[in-house]
């Protein structure tokens, strides 16, 4: 609850304490001087900071013992008071901020657009935090609200007093501001409001940081509909979510196309798991020295029934964000616990979304995965990145362990591109590191990337974890690599990821034949 919803629930109070107080002119025995705060009735406007002066009353022993007696029973009451305190609101106020709240926030829009052509326009920008499931997570939700609360202080500092700005639920903000600014002026204020918001909040000792995604829009068509313009708006906001959050994105036309395009693709990735145009294409994993094929990494193909393939970067993303990549992870894990149980010896790698990590069920699908292809757990390794350990760390800890007890291995996948700290690296018994292939491509670019490249190896080696180095596509960065101490390389120079029938032609697994691992050099 905001400070001053608390404040605004003892005005509710100060009253009765007048009222004992002023008994005392008629009782004629002086007893003792009773000091309080009382609320400055001018000051009571939401939003503004109140103003409590400090009051004092001559009391006598009756008075006293009532006073006395009264406050006891208010102070019980005052619990009451400020638990259904939004009830002191004026209807449209969201209790925690003071901000509009998405109906008064709506009808706000709806005023300003039918005097869109009068006033010159107006421009919306939507606003979502970024980060702030994780401070709940990890602080709980009285952290959750006081960054909430603050926010809403300093958008209405940045953005002053002729602007409308809303709540619309959880942590999606709006503002309204009358006019069509300049483009430039308005990517000016969005930048101010990210630095805004991007300064530490002060929490019970923590220094809480969020950042904040915004899509905005400008209009001075009277014919146009709240509903359309949330939607573009909503739809630059997403925009600003892909571009890598903590920035701000003007809706352009183009993105009413993406957005037809996207819930075609998401209709018909939805068709894809059902009809099992989902498949996985393999990549071997090589000892360093080239010479034994130790392992696979599974990767999700999607084959459509006439546009033939769609690239991972278009439809996992989709996924995400549309609630499918649970079913889709489902999908090529189950796949690739039945392709690895056909071999003699090979383990199986399969990347798992952050979003499906955090789920209640993972740890029950991975087993029952691995019970209905009957796969050692020895031979699976599921792959994270540095985002699952950092957004939740208490979750990824239980997570981890209770996978790692299944008997599977854990491999932090793309290394040194994230905030991984050695403290997260030791906490966190992993099995492998999967070093990110943008610094094996540097090797070409001079020392500095190779020193780097040596840095990342020996701190794997020395932390007792497998060492992977992905995306080696020379013989001369293989054998840098297998000189800096690599324990195993996958690219194109040992192998580019094939389906199921060929990867096991191509090294001999096929389950009615020996293996004939083929060594590269």
């Amino acid at each position: 609850m905001s400070i001053s919803v608390k404040r605004r629930a003892d005005a509710a109070l100060s009253g009765y304490v007048w009222a004992a107080g002023a008994a005392a002119a008629t009782s004629g025995v002086l007893a003792g001087v009773m000091g309080y705060h009382a609320l400055d009735p001018a000051r009571l406007v939401l939003g503004a900071d109140a103003s409590w002066v400090p009051q004092l009353t001559v009391m006598t022993l009756a008075a006293t013992l009532a006073a006395l007696g009264l406050l006891w029973s208010l102070r019980i009451a005052q619990r009451q008071v400020i638990a259904g305190a939004r009830f002191l609101l004026p209807p449209g106020i969201d209790g925690l901020t003071g901000l509009a709240n998405r109906a008064a926030f709506c009808r706000s829009f709806e005023e300003g657009l039918d005097g869109v052509d009068r006033k010159g326009g107006l421009t919306l920008l939507l606003l979502d935090l970024d980060h702030f499931k994780e401070i709940n997570d990890t602080f709980g939700h009285h952290a959750g609200d006081t960054v909430l609360a603050e926010v809403a202080r300093r958008l209405r500092f940045v953005c002053g007093p002729e602007a409308v700005i809303g709540r619309l639920g959880g942590d999606e903000f709006a503002v309204l501001i009358q006019g069509s600014p300049a483009a430039t002026d308005i990517a000016a204020a969005c930048r101010m409001i990210i630095a805004a918001i991007r300064k530490p909040i002060p929490c019970d000792g923590h220094a809480l940081g969020v950042g904040v995604s915004i899509g905005f829009l400008s209009t001075e068509d009277r014919t146009a509909s709240r509903d359309d313009l949330m939607r573009r708006a909503d739809r630059a906001l997403y925009a600003a979510k892909a571009a890598g959050k903590n920035c701000a994105v003007a809706f352009h036309p183009d993105m009413d196309r993406d957005e037809s395009h996207r819930r075609y693709l998401e209709r018909e990735l939805r068709g894809a798991l059902i009809n099992g145009e989902i498949s996985i294409e393999l990549q071997p994993i090589f000892s360093a020295d080239g010479q034994r094929l130790e392992g696979a990494e599974a990767l999700a193909r999607w084959n459509h029934s006439y546009r033939g393939r769609i690239l991972p970067v278009e439809f996992i993303p989709l996924a995400e964000t549309s609630g499918l990549i649970h079913q889709l992870g489902q999908v090529v894990l189950r796949q690739a616990c039945r392709a690895a149980a056909r071999w003699d010896g090979p383990f199986v790698s399969v990347n798992v979304s952050p979003l499906e990590f955090r789920r209640d069920d993972f740890i029950l699908n991975v087993r029952a995965a691995l019970e209905a292809s009957g796969l050692p757990p020895e031979r699976l390794v599921l792959e994270i990145t540095e985002g699952v350990m950092i957004e939740n760390a208490d979750h990824a800890l239980h997570a981890i362990r209770a996978i790692r007890a299944l008997g599977v291995k854990v491999a932090l996948d793309d290394f040194g591109t994230g905030f991984s700290s050695l403290s997260y690296l030791r906490k966190f018994e992993l099995d492998a590191l999967k070093v990110d292939r943008s610094f094996v491509t540097d090797l070409d670019n001079g020392a500095e990337a190779a020193t780097i490249l040596h840095c990342v190896v020996n701190l794997g080696r020395a932390l007792g974890l497998s060492v992977v180095a992905e995306g080696v596509e020379t013989a001369d960065q293989a054998r840098f690599l297998r000189a800096a101490g690599c324990h195993r390389m996958q690219g194109y120079h040992f192998g580019r990821p094939m389906p199921l029938a060929g990867f096991e032609a191509h090294f001999g697994l096929a389950p009615d034949g020996g293996e004939g691992h083929r060594a590269v050099a």
